[in-house]
């Protein structure tokens, strides 16, 4: 492919993206990087990954982005802001990670990335390409980062200096061809440790990872079971995800609500009221969030997160 089709390709394939509401992207080019395999090996050694075994499957997948699409030359990785500080019901209600205030961001961001996809079979007909978001042995950080859009934070996310690092990744792994972009790995997070000091539980390790074992958002989301009793009354008032990282951070300080109307929720979480919360069945539970990606950690674990919640809580000891 000559310079010029690959300017012209990688113009309108941006300008698809910006179409689509993606507030930032990049393009890296596709090749083995086992380091990222290696890192989450060692990981996972220090059994810093909990019970979430899916993670160790498809480990060398994770070290060769190339072998999910064969003849791949480049990864496309697009972020969608998600941030939102609409007050709560109450001042004593219960908390929702802001990313499950809005849609299924799996759902919107495949379909946005679908419509692009499709683009690029349009303009380039012989290539072959796939969407990825949060699915598949694909480490989206470490892309992220190759593709321009920030750097690992010491709470282990990806910061981008203009927006902070509320936003949602996606990313297309294609046999097309583009310009890449010039990537820094500068870390502007300097001296500042106030994730690390923030963090209810010492969860932040500090080699920018987080120990799942202690993290309130897998806690909440993906530990089954009963809740560890070390941690009574340092999840607040917690019951799906923790946002404390993100919220302490410097960076964040520029970031601005979405403006993406797929993301708008059928329902305003942060309207319900801890009764409203208290008092929801099953059926409720399954109408309210049907589109919202509480519906995965259901109904059984919400009530649990609920209940550790109260029983932690400063009034009851």
């Amino acid at each position: 492919m000559t310079d010029a089709r690959k300017i012209a390709l990688t113009w309108k394939i941006r300008e698809s993206l910006r179409t689509e509401g993606f507030d930032i992207c990049g393009i890296a080019q596709a090749s083995p990087h086992h380091e990222d395999s290696n890192h989450i090996s060692e990981w996972i050694a220090a059994g810093r990954n909990g019970s979430m075994t899916f993670i160790e499957r498809n480990l060398d997948k994770r070290g060769d982005i190339t072998s999910l699409v064969e003849g791949a030359r480049s990864v496309i990785v697009a972020g969608l802001r998600y941030f939102s500080n609409e007050p709560s019901a109450g001042s004593d209600n219960y908390f929702v990670s802001r990313y499950a205030r809005v849609r299924d961001y799996h759902a919107v961001m495949e379909e946005k990335l679908d419509r692009v996809q499709k683009i690029i079979k349009k303009l380039v007909p012989d290539s072959s390409s796939r969407v990825f978001c949060d699915a598949g042995p694909v480490t989206e950080k470490a892309w992220a980062i190759r593709a321009g859009l920030g750097w690992r934070g010491k709470n282990s996310l990806v910061i981008n200096k203009d927006i902070g690092s509320f936003f949602f990744l996606g990313e297309i792994v294609t046999t097309a061809e583009f310009l890449y972009d010039y990537t820094s790995a500068r870390d502007r997070c300097g001296d500042c440790t106030l994730c690390i000091d923030s963090c209810p539980t010492g969860a932040i390790c500090n080699d920018r990872t987080i120990d799942a074992r202690r993290c309130i958002s897998y806690l909440t989301i993906e530990h089954d079971g009963n809740l560890p009793g070390e941690f009574s009354g340092r999840t607040e008032n917690m019951i799906f995800g923790c946002d404390r990282c993100q919220e302490v951070c410097p960076w964040n300080k520029k970031a601005v609500h979405y403006t993406d109307k797929e993301l708008v929720p059928e329902v305003s979480l942060t309207s319900l009221t801890r009764r409203d919360w208290q008092n929801m069945t099953p059926d409720d539970f399954k109408k309210i969030f049907r589109s919202s990606p509480i519906k995965r950690t259901g109904y059984k674990m919400i009530r649990r997160n609920i209940d550790f919640a109260n029983y932690g809580s400063p009034e009851k000891g």
